[in-house]
């Protein structure tokens, strides 16, 4: 079993001109060398291997975050293709009715692009590029997703290095500052209890995937079980279960710990996925659960991000 891992997936990113996604026709691409190398896992063959049997053969889909994208421009394909996908959804915009920090960063730099967004914290936050100056376990996280210096710098900073509390204002007013006071309503980013439901519904898996999608390895245990309740919780109102397992945020070995590992296993969530360019070959039983790997669809052919405009990158 090949677990593969998508985030944006869209026809063009209008009004964002520095914003990474795979373009529709790349995704439609990507499935076509699918299904001529290895063929997909289906609903059936995923459950039978979540209750114990042998790893199934080909490419299980799975998509993070509870996007948008994935209700007005994958389901239709899978749909159309008869593919089983499994959706993870982060349910605090749907409670909040607020944008989460993590695509705050992405829609800031795909707004204003990352140099623009790096000049404007120089001169209103300079204390904090001395903090994104002592690096850490993050850099090498982004090495795979851009080779722009600027942005894995800013990525690192908001997402790896600054808790919640320390980024807060700041980035409010660098997403303010992007969008000139009008940034985007949440339900114009992110599916809400409908788009669950219409997930579910379609036969798809959709499982939890925290609640504010801060990085795990910073919250307290209790912090960590109340990500995953929060979000288990929220997917089974509206059709989704954790028996579909949990994910991560941000998936990299550095972003959880065993705390992390407990927390999902106490919430009742069989498995979790990670963020690993491995296979999956062995039974559930024998795997490591609750580490489990998936690859990045962007290492793949037709895997290259597009821009704004649908420009390759």
């Amino acid at each position: 079993m090949k677990p593969v891992m998508y985030h944006y997936v869209r026809p063009s990113a209008p009004g964002l001109p520095h914003f990474p996604y795979l373009s529709l026709t790349n995704f439609e691409r990507q499935l076509d060398d699918f299904a001529r190398d290895y063929g997909f896992v289906d609903r059936e063959g995923f459950s039978c291997w979540a209750a114990g049997g042998p790893a199934p053969e080909g490419v299980l889909l799975t998509f993070d975050d509870g996007l948008r994208d994935h209700l007005d421009f994958v389901l239709p394909v899978l749909q159309a293709r008869e593919l089983f996908g499994l959706f993870y959804v982060s349910s605090g915009p749907a409670h909040t009715g607020r944008v989460l920090d993590v695509h705050k960063v992405h829609l800031a730099l795909g707004r204003i692009g990352s140099q623009a967004a790096l000049a404007w914290l120089k001169f209103e936050a300079p204390e904090l590029l001395t903090i994104a100056e002592g690096g850490g376990h993050a850099a090498s996280h982004y090495t795979h997703q851009t080779a722009d210096a600027a942005t894995k710098t800013l990525k690192q900073l908001f997402n790896w290095q600054l808790t919640a509390e320390e980024r807060g204002g700041v980035l409010d007013r660098l997403f303010d500052h992007a969008f000139q006071g009008a940034p985007p309503r949440w339900q114009e980013f992110y599916i809400d209890e409908r788009g669950v439901r219409a997930l579910s519904d379609a036969g798809m898996g959709v499982g939890p995937h925290s609640h504010t999608h801060e990085l795990p390895i910073q919250l307290s245990p209790g912090r960590q079980r109340e990500e995953v309740l929060l979000s288990s919780e929220f997917v089974e109102l509206y059709g989704g279960s954790r028996d579909w397992g949990y994910c991560y945020p941000y998936g990299a070995r550095a972003a959880f710990s065993e705390e992390t590992e407990k927390a999902v296993a106490e919430a009742g969530c069989p498995f979790a996925f990670a963020f690993e360019a491995q296979d999956i070959t062995t039974p559930l039983a024998e795997a490591e659960r609750f580490a489990l790997p998936r690859h990045n669809c962007n290492a793949f052919p037709h895997g290259a991000v597009s821009y704004g405009d649908g420009v390759a990158g």
